[in-house]
């Protein structure tokens, strides 16, 4: 029997980080992706990063987005750039990126996780499609 409310569990899929424009893969990030999800939610998973390459682009959205940094013990740090300025993040943090502002995350070295969630509006058809 189907669980009344089984539809709100999505399942994380291994997705390629070059899936996304302005995005290149590395080798010590695993990015994970819910497919059919109301939001863009990414997950990756940083595993002993050090010395990376460039990997993401200066690019923007037509929505907010908001990076959250969570780092393991050997700690996580990130070049962000926000429009013209950088900034050297050190795990753990939370960056809110408003629509429309040129923006980059490349890791620099450590392990933990950094995900991605852009805000965007979530159409009604969604909830009816969950039965809502």
């Amino acid at each position: 029997m189907k669980e009344k409310n089984s539809n709100l569990i999505f399942d994380n899929s291994v997705v390629p980080l070059s899936t996304i424009p302005f995005h290149k893969d590395v080798r010590c990030i695993k990015r994970y992706f819910p497919e059919n999800f109301p939001v863009h939610l990414a997950i990756h998973k940083i595993s002993e990063a050090c010395n990376v390459e460039e990997y993401t682009s200066l690019h923007s959205h037509d929505v907010h987005e908001l990076n959250i940094f969570i780092a393991d013990e050997s700690g996580l740090e990130y070049l962000v750039r926000l429009g013209d300025e950088e900034y050297i993040v050190k795990s753990n943090k939370s960056i809110w990126i408003p629509r429309g502002l040129k923006h980059s995350t490349n890791v620099i070295r450590g392990s933990g996780y950094y995900i991605a969630i852009r805000l965007n509006e979530i159409p009604e058809e969604f909830d009816q499609m969950l039965g809502l």
